[in-house]
């Protein structure tokens, strides 16, 4: 099956509508989100592979998600210097990051089975999450 004009204008905007959603009220961040999203749009005009067309249709769908469920913005409380308050909305995931610390765990058990140091974060990088 042929990927129509309408797929690709509706995907981009998708993803032009989850970027106002996630960045409302920050006029600067939704410029650029904006201007990124014409670009790499724009660069990929002339495609004719329909295999290429179709994983680019898929990455806008997979950041448009992104931007809904796992971004959030945080905006300074009026009058505070290091206050801030997280603008959340009822499609952002807030899970217990469970399934990070398995992976930890199980990076740790990999690297001991390997001969390294464990690392105990959650990104596994020693400059930040070491223990």
């Amino acid at each position: 099956m042929s990927v129509s004009r309408q797929q690709v204008l509706g995907a981009y905007r998708n993803l032009l509508k989850a970027q106002r959603q996630t960045f409302k009220g920050d006029w600067n961040t939704l410029a650029a989100a904006r201007q990124k999203t014409y670009t790499e749009f724009d660069s990929k005009r002339n495609e004719t592979d329909e295999i290429k067309i179709k994983e680019q249709l898929e990455l806008a769908e997979q950041v448009a998600s992104l931007l809904r469920h796992n971004l959030a913005q945080a905006v300074r409380i009026d009058g505070s210097k290091d206050v801030y308050s997280l603008k959340l909305n009822q499609d952002h995931e807030l899970g217990d990051n469970e399934t990070l610390r398995q992976a930890s765990k199980l990076r740790q058990l990999k690297n001991k089975e390997a001969g390294g140091k464990a690392t105990g974060g959650g990104c596994g990088s020693p400059s930040c999450c070491s223990a």
